[in-house]
């Protein structure tokens, strides 16, 4: 079951190959890894902090008022065609036989992103050669994008069970598993929500308040940590429920933050290699979403979209209880 729902999560996300995806990390240098993988950090980080919740309703029909829930979230970050490709310019080095590593400047024309065409774009290098001491200029193909998308989907398996006091509980989690022939992959979170329409009296609609943390990371084959995500997330929710039919909406403060790890093996060379580590915020701080959620005992549906830095549809299918 875990590697059947493991297989479409990272399939259809992109994610999947870990193999590919450091394997082009590994041609590039920092500067244009970051602007080839920050398109999927701030999608990703979307889709992570998507399906928290499709109600305000904090406990239900078990004894003692608990309620209980396990689905699956699948939350679509929307990959606008600008995020597809980019142009730069940065300081690097080439390195020419005889002579080795000279420092030369980079630009980088049209090159797709992770979410672009898998045809490589153009780098043209700038450099002086150090026995004519003239200007020359050369171009190369870039690496090419992973998944051609323009949505960026990635189911979440999540179990929620409550309450206590008024505060319920959710739980995203997959342990370390192997993958295909792709690494390994590893996702746990969790989150708190607490009743605060409990304290207004007769009030007619459900209000609460949640904080969530989740972490997922991707191993390359060798076990090293290739992409590692950190996400937080704090919103305050409400919903209406009209027998099966519940509209729910909510205001969500949030962020993701990625650390990816790679070595670059500089065109040329085959012995040197260089470690590579930086971090890529995600650009989503702030949401507002509205959606609506039908529930047909035991079955739970529902979808909602999200307003923010990034766009996202979230939909989610369950059993509540």
């Amino acid at each position: 079951m875990c590697k059947a729902i493991l297989s479409v999560l990272f399939v259809i996300s992109g994610l999947a190959n870990a193999q590919d995806l450091g394997g082009n990390l590994a041609k590039v240098w920092r500067p244009y890894g970051q602007a080839y993988v920050t398109p999927v950090v701030n999608a990703v980080g979307m889709d992570m902090n998507s399906g928290l919740f499709h109600t305000a309703k904090v406990g239900g029909i078990l004894p003692f008022g608990l309620s209980f829930y396990v689905g699956v979230q699948v939350g679509g970050a929307l990959v606008p065609s600008s995020d597809k490709s980019f142009s730069m310019g940065f300081d690097d080095s080439v390195y020419i036989p005889l002579l080795g590593m000279v420092p030369s400047h980079d630009t980088v024309i049209n090159a797709p992103t992770i979410f672009g065409s898998k045809n490589a774009g153009t780098i043209q290098e700038t450099y002086t050669d150090p026995v004519l001491h003239t200007r020359v200029t050369h171009s190369d193909p870039t690496i090419g994008g992973l998944i051609n998308t323009s949505i960026a989907l990635l189911p979440i398996p999540q179990v929620g069970l409550g309450s206590l006091f008024g505060t319920d509980v959710l739980v995203r989690y997959l342990p370390s598993m192997k993958l295909a022939s792709y690494g390994k992959v590893q996702l746990f979170g969790f989150g708190l929500r607490h009743n605060v329409s409990q304290y207004i009296p007769l009030i007619p609609i459900d209000i609460a308040v949640q904080l969530g943390f989740q972490n997922f990371s991707i191993k390359d084959t060798a076990g090293n940590n290739l992409f590692k995500l950190s996400t937080f997330a704090a919103n305050v929710e409400v919903s209406k429920t009209l027998a099966i039919l519940t509209v729910y909406g909510g205001l969500q403060f949030e962020n993701s933050k990625v650390n990816l790890n790679y070595t670059f093996t500089p065109p040329g060379q085959t012995a040197e290699t260089i470690p590579i580590s930086f971090s890529v915020t995600g650009k989503n701080k702030f949401r507002a979403l509205i959606g609506l959620n039908l529930g047909l005992l035991p079955f739970n549906i529902n979808v909602d979209y999200s307003v923010g830095a990034v766009s996202a549809v979230t939909a989610g299918l369950g059993i509540a209880i």
